[in-house]
Parts: C-alpha cells; sequence; structure tokens
C-alpha cells in the first residue's frame, strides 16, 4: 500500500514538473504555428446531429420550394 502512495506521489511530481531540471518530465511540446494555420477557424460551427437534421430539412425544402416555382 505504501509503495503505491509513493508511485502516486512520484507521478504527481512528475506531471506538475518536479523532475524536469533533470530532464524527466512530461512531454510539453506545444504546436503554435499549428494556430497559426488554422483558415477561417471562426467558420466552425459545432451542432448537435438533431439540429443538423433540421438544418438539412430545412434547407431540402427551401430547395424544393425554389424548384417549383422558378
Amino acid at each position: 500500500m505504501a509503495l503505491l502512495l509513493i508511485l502516486h506521489a512520484a507521478t504527481l511530481a512528475w506531471q506538475w514538473d518536479a523532475f524536469a531540471r533533470w530532464g524527466w518530465g512530461p512531454n510539453t511540446a506545444r504546436e503554435p504555428e499549428r494556430l497559426g494555420n488554422q483558415i477561417r477557424p471562426e467558420a466552425l460551427k459545432i451542432e448537435t446531429p438533431a439540429a443538423a437534421a433540421e438544418r438539412m430539412a430545412a434547407e431540402t425544402a427551401a430547395a424544393a420550394l425554389k424548384a417549383t416555382n422558378p
């Protein structure tokens, strides 16, 4: 039981970069260039499946209405 507690404490210390000065630490590499490569991230819209189905039904109805009324 004590060994498990010690291992948990060591893992927590490792995650908090307590061993970073000796070269032991979590992988903290980041990729900031990916943010710069994004094209119009504000255009991304996340919707639920129900909302997507409702939107697609409305678009289909509008297209059918437009096709019947030239």
